[in-house]
């Protein structure tokens, strides 16, 4: 008899997992900086245009919660972008950094944050665009590779471009279908 309920509840754990799990589903709201350096809210990918060096951050919800800060750089030929995870508390827990030098490679790299804000050595790996397949390290690599020691390194949420205007992000997230 005990063994039919654990098998039951079992079942309906496992049916109630996955039903959950399909009901979280992740939105983005976007923080955009115009030319004039300042930053603003909005709930639509931004048009990319690469010549003129553009940069935004993506802030990407599940449910209400923030799950991730991507802030990325678009240039004429690659792009950068940093991926910021905080905790409950607003603390950065994780920060990676990535360069893709479009169509060629991707390299990628765990950042480990200095107490005075840089970032120390950077060990990319690197891929190709199309598989993920790993691939030796390109000639060309080192000067793209030194674009992911120059992040940005923000310690909390508050602190992130839009920072200050999470909470209209949060209601901005909230209202999206």
């Amino acid at each position: 008899m005990k063994l039919q309920r654990v098998g039951t509840l079992m079942l309906a754990l496992l049916f109630t997992s996955s039903v959950f799990s399909a009901e979280r589903k992740t939105k983005a709201v976007y923080c955009v900086r115009a030319s004039n350096g300042e930053w603003s809210l909005q709930r639509w990918r931004p048009l990319i245009n690469p010549r003129s060096d553009m940069v935004f951050t993506q802030m990407s919800f599940t449910g209400a919660v923030l799950d991730a800060v991507r802030l990325r750089r678009f240039h004429p030929d690659y792009e950068v972008v940093f991926e910021y995870r905080f905790n409950s508390l607003g603390k950065l827990t994780g920060l990676m950094g990535s360069v893709e030098l479009w169509g060629q490679w991707t390299a990628e790299a765990n950042l480990y944050p200095e107490k005075d804000g840089t970032v120390g050595p950077v060990e990319a790996k690197y891929y190709s665009p199309r598989n993920r397949d790993h691939v030796a390290r390109p000639e060309d690599s080192r000067e793209y590779e030194a674009e992911l020691s120059k992040a940005p390194v923000y310690m909390t949420i508050q602190s992130l471009p839009c920072g200050s205007m999470l909470q209209e992000a949060e209601k901005m997230n909230a209202t999206q279908e």
